[in-house]
């Protein structure tokens, strides 16, 4: 479970970083800070609600997978009280990357894979296993750079290796291999909830 739930949280923040180039904000930035990007991108899936609280409107979907995620559902979502244990639902929601190229802090390489909570901090409540995660950090490592390609080549903190695809191949040249990129993976409330119907042959 572990294995699985790692590769889904690099695989979609890798992909995210995959659409867009890692890229300072002005040149005092550049001088002052990390090479950075901050992305969103919206997710659909469909699945069944194993959990619900109407009072905190939170929701707890099983995948096709069985992977199991817990959502805080929008309050723009108006039929939110309709939906019930059981339900089959098609559900939309956003979530965000956040990656940074540089030396980890002493935390960080201590604990490479981090579950934080909503304010950012590591959590010692949260099974890894249980997949209810909202925010993840992870460390990984450039071991590979490929100028000709636009790819860089990044190992997880649970040793697997990702390949990325830069748009803008110049910021390859500030990029060595063994250096860090830390990422920051956060899963957005919910913004749309719908009951799928279940075909009679099921």
């Amino acid at each position: 479970m572990k294995k699985s739930i790692l590769l889904t949280i690099l695989g979609g923040a890798l992909v995210a970083l995959n659409h867009n180039t890692m890229a300072a904000e002005g040149a005092a930035a550049q001088a002052s800070a990390p090479l950075s990007r901050k992305d969103s991108m919206l997710v659909s899936m469909n699945a069944k609600v194993e959990a619900i609280d109407k009072a905190t409107r939170e929701i707890t979907l099983k995948g096709p997978l069985g992977n199991e995620e817990t959502f805080v559902v929008d309050k723009a979502v108006k039929r939110f009280d309709e939906i019930n244990v059981g339900d089959n639902i098609s559900a939309d929601y956003y979530i965000s990357v956040a990656a940074e190229l540089r030396k980890p802090t002493p935390e960080e390489e201590k604990h490479p894979l981090m579950y934080l909570d909503a304010a950012g901090r590591a959590s010692e409540k949260r099974d890894p296993a249980a997949g209810a995660m909202t925010k993840v950090k992870a460390v990984t490592t450039i071991e590979g750079l490929d100028r000709q390609a636009k790819t860089v080549k990044l190992k997880g903190p649970m040793g697997h290796y990702h390949t990325v695809r830069v748009q803008h191949p110049e910021n390859l040249t500030k990029m060595r291999i063994g250096e860090n990129i830390v990422v920051v993976y956060t899963e957005a409330v919910a913004i749309s909830l719908e009951k799928v119907e279940k075909k009679k042959s099921e």
